[in-house]
């Protein structure tokens, strides 16, 4: 190596190249040359009564503010040590330091009664939930045997939302119920060398739970936590519990009236909870890079209250949602589209006796012919197709085709039946033409060109055409009989 030093040192001496330490006062590099001190060449600005090669401290303020910078107020004083008007967080929350004050995390621990109400739904509402309900709403029947007292409510705050090795979270909560209580932990980061023991001590409280409930956990949270732990060389403490992601459950049940399943929006809309003095949540990040510069933490009061209240919707909603689909006694989800998404739930977990159920009690209360009637006859066609309930699948198809003329899979699916089990192609290519006339009088040529259904539509009407044509023929005599059977 010291050949290669050697090398180098000749190789910047050749060039004219200089270490950057040769520039500072009392400090010489042997291995390369300093440059050639010029400085008695050129006249010096008056003022300039500095060291050589630095700016007086007149000419310094000048170049400040012609650049719009603000002059330190004192320098000399670090800005990582807290001064005498920046509280630390300990300071401002009742918490305490887990490990000790060079190598410990601060943890902020609050129980709140199960009559706490986020809007008008209560914590204890989380207490009802009941795994049939869980794991209908996520479509995952490993959730069946959810239990809300071995679950925990998981939330993170964290340096940005990109994700990967440089993502830091620097508050991580877990809420759960004990009793009849709701129990929140919130784990906070005084700096990035308080990560270590917040994650072991994340580990031991992770064990102790079954299923994680999250808000986008699946996609954000969990992985993030996961690369963490890895990086720690940690094991990851939740690999093998169940994940109930709250905002896929959200998106199926309200996304078609609401558009916006954020968790605020949930919150005001669905809860009915409002947020007082909440912080926005892109701001969190830059309120945290800036706590480790000045170390005054009243600004992160916002962040934790934010934070708390996160996780303390996760276990309202959990319980609101749950307790919805498990009534019986009325639709307990008032709006149509609503109750469009919940007839949808049902088919998508196979459960067709409910979608048959809830798709007529619908049908009998909205006579309102759009859309979500129309879809509504559509998978109370498909509910009765699967249940083998023929006669009410014929009446499911008859009402679609009448009430919407023009939709093609609606037609497609009554000319099968009238074709193979009424025997009957000549009302099925009836059915046929009918939608395809519609369609070209609502939208012209376009309606009956281009859609895979529409064109699928004309391939079955010019099918049963030949078919009819053929048996016309033979009752013409004008062909065999087994011409009918190479069909």
């Amino acid at each position: 190596m010291s050949d290669i030093k050697k090398n180098l040192d000749g190789l910047a001496a050749q060039l004219g190249m200089f270490s950057a330490k040769s520039l500072l006062p009392g400090r010489e590099d042997t291995g390369t040359k300093r440059p050639k001190d010029i400085s008695g060449d050129v006249q010096r600005p008056s003022g300039s009564d500095g060291p050589d090669g630095m700016l007086s401290n007149e000419m310094a303020d000048q170049l400040r503010a012609r650049m719009g910078l603000k002059k330190e107020e004192n320098p000399a004083v670090s800005r990582s040590e807290p001064g005498a008007d920046a509280p630390e967080i300990s300071a401002l929350l009742p918490g305490e330091i887990i490990g000790d004050a060079e190598y410990g995390f601060f943890l902020y621990r609050r129980t709140f009664p199960g009559t706490f109400a986020m809007g008008r739904v209560p914590l204890g509402a989380g207490l009802a939930c009941e795994g049939r309900q869980v794991a209908l709403s996520a479509c995952d029947d490993t959730l069946r045997d959810f239990n809300p007292v071995k679950a925990c409510y998981v939330d993170t705050e964290t340096t940005g939302l990109a994700g990967g090795a440089g993502t830091v979270a620097f508050l991580v909560g877990l809420g759960y119920f004990a009793g009849d209580a709701f129990t929140l932990e919130q784990c906070f980061m005084r700096d990035y060398d308080d990560e270590g023991p917040m994650l072991a001590y994340l580990a031991d409280r992770f064990a102790q739970f079954e299923c994680v409930v999250s808000y986008n956990g699946k996609s954000f949270d969990l992985p993030l936590l996961r690369t963490r732990f890895v990086q720690h060389r940690l094991s990851t403490p939740f690999a093998e519990a169940a994940h109930y992601d709250l905002v896929h459950a959200v998106r199926r049940v309200w996304k078609k009236r609401l558009s916006d399943c954020s968790l605020s929006n949930i919150e005001r809309l669905v809860l009915d909870f409002h947020r007082e003095g909440d912080v926005p949540g892109y701001l969190i990040p830059q309120i945290w890079q800036e706590y480790l510069e000045t170390r005054d933490a009243r600004p992160l009061e916002g962040v934790f209250y934010h934070h708390a209240m996160d996780i303390l919707s996760l276990a309202a909603l959990a319980g609101h949602l749950s307790q919805c689909l498990a009534a019986e006694a009325g639709p307990v989800f008032h709006h149509a589209e609503d109750q469009l998404s919940v007839i949808r739930l049902y088919y998508k977990n196979k459960e067709y006796v409910s979608v048959v159920e809830h798709a007529r009690a619908f049908l009998d209360t909205s006579r309102v012919s759009d859309d979500l009637r129309r879809e509504t006859l559509s998978l109370l066609g498909n509910a009765t197709k699967r249940l083998g309930q023929y006669d009410a699948m014929y009446d499911a198809w008859k009402t679609l085709h009448e009430e919407f003329p023009t939709d093609s899979s609606g037609a497609a699916e009554l000319a099968k039946f009238l074709e193979h089990q009424f025997r009957n192609p000549r009302e099925a290519a009836r059915v046929c033409r009918e939608t395809l006339d519609a369609l070209f009088k609502e939208q012209g040529p376009a309606g009956v060109t281009g859609d895979i259904q529409v064109s699928a539509l004309r391939g079955r009407l010019k099918r049963l055409e030949a078919k009819l044509e053929r048996q016309q023929q033979f009752r013409n005599g004008g062909r065999d009989i087994f011409s009918d059977m190479q069909e």
